[in-house]
């Protein structure tokens, strides 16, 4: 990435956190999502653990096998959904704000709500393509898993926009994809932009965490333990926040898409001057 990249990748997270400050408590949405997940794994995994291991049981059969497997899916499928959810929520909050209003959480996740219809198929394709992709990943053939590494960042970049799709168009699964890759032509910049930067300033912002995490189990004892939680707690901080960057972002770009306006909050920055650009039809130095 070069500067000019890195100077607009900037420039974006800096116009998304200005809209996060507006409205701090979307933040809290990833976090109950994170949570929501914990839950789930729990509710689904403990009573097969009870049904395939025993309490006094020492192991689990070959028998065992096909209940274990479905679990895998159930909790895949309810951690896919539950994720998307909250992302939609952030996405409606987002949404909300860029639309004059003043997002809650409360609100939020009624809009996300309202949109399970579509988000609970969409998140039966994303799991299914997931697993397929992470089979094709754990490969023991070098090349293959490099096809899998290439065709997993493919999906990223062609769904980036599915959730503000979901969000305000409310389409069928397949419909969202193809609508994604049809607005992906336009905003393909701003979305490596956002693939590529946003993971670099999430890298960065979470060494802090990492080194705190480190240092507490090179030191060992109650450092150990008090350095762990520190860490774990700092990194959880920079993923919340990162996230609710990016679905900040993923609606401003989708309304630039669909409308060729910039939302508010994004006009006086550098970024507006990209979006500004290719609404003209003019290429972006660098891309």
């Amino acid at each position: 990435m070069n500067m000019g990249r890195f100077r607009r990748t900037l420039e974006t997270a800096k116009a998304s956190w200005a809209v996060l400050q507006h409205d701090r408590e979307l933040a809290l949405l990833p976090v109950i999502g994170a949570l929501t997940s914990v839950a789930v794994v729990m509710a689904v995994g403990f009573p097969i653990w009870l049904s395939t291991h025993g309490i006094n049981d020492g192991g689990s059969s070959a028998s065992d096998e096909p209940m274990l497997w479905i679990g895998a899916l159930i909790m895949a499928l309810g951690i896919t959904v539950v994720t998307v959810f909250f992302h939609a929520a952030v996405v409606s909050g987002a949404r909300e704000r860029f639309s004059g209003g003043d997002p809650t959480i409360a609100s939020s996740i009624r809009a996300a709500f309202s949109r399970l219809p579509v988000i609970i198929p969409w998140a039966i394709l994303a799991t299914t393509v997931g697993l397929i992709l992470r089979a094709i990943q754990n490969s023991d053939n070098m090349l293959t898993r490099f096809l899998g590494s290439m065709l997993n960042m493919a999906w990223g970049v062609l769904t980036f926009l599915v959730v503000p799709i979901l969000v305000v168009e409310q389409t069928g699964p397949f419909q969202s994809l193809r609508r994604s890759g049809e607005l992906l032509r336009k905003t393909w910049g701003e979305n490596l932009i956002a693939q590529v930067g946003f993971g670099i300033i999430g890298l960065i912002a979470a060494l802090p965490g990492i080194l705190i995490f480190i240092l507490g189990a090179a030191s060992g004892g109650l450092f150990t333990i008090v350095g762990g939680v520190i860490g774990f707690v700092w990194i959880a901080l920079v993923v919340a926040v990162l996230s609710t960057l990016t679905a900040i972002f993923q609606m401003a770009l989708y309304l630039y898409a669909i409308t060729g306006q910039v939302p508010e909050g994004f006009r006086d920055t550098s970024i507006g001057d990209v979006f500004h650009e290719r609404s003209q039809g003019r290429l972006i130095s660098g891309f």
